[in-house]
């Protein structure tokens, strides 16, 4: 599974995870093709397209992403649509989302393979 995070900086980021889901909900209502579904609380989300997800957290200052899918143009079709939307819904505030690669994941191979390194905390000879 591939993985890019993304941040966006709000003072608001509790209210655009709600909006941004509840936009995506009636989106995925009109067009069952996209296989969209969402589910939310005010301080966590989950959106899910068919093979990948992207998943958030509102926390004081910043709205949290994190996308997932099996290759990566799945994963940047999932970051295109949930930046699209969100920088839609935040149009307002001017909001941009900053994607990332995680640092713990920047040694993956580029061809999304697993890799094959020994688990952390284990020496082996």
């Amino acid at each position: 599974m591939l993985i890019a995070e993304g941040s966006v900086t709000t003072d608001r980021a509790s209210r655009y995870l709600v909006q941004l889901c509840q936009h995506i909900k009636s989106i995925g209502q009109r067009h069952p093709q996209l296989q969209a579904r969402v589910e939310w609380t005010d301080e966590r989300g989950l959106i899910s397209f068919g093979q990948g997800r992207c998943t958030l957290r509102a926390d004081p200052g910043t709205l949290s992403l994190r996308a997932e899918a099996p290759d990566e143009a799945t994963l940047r079709q999932l970051q295109q649509r949930v930046t699209e939307r969100l920088e839609q819904v935040g149009r307002r505030d001017q909001l941009r989302v900053i994607w990332t690669v995680p640092q713990d994941l920047s040694t993956e191979p580029p061809s999304g393979h697993p890799s094959h390194h020994a688990p952390q905390g284990h020496e082996h000879d």
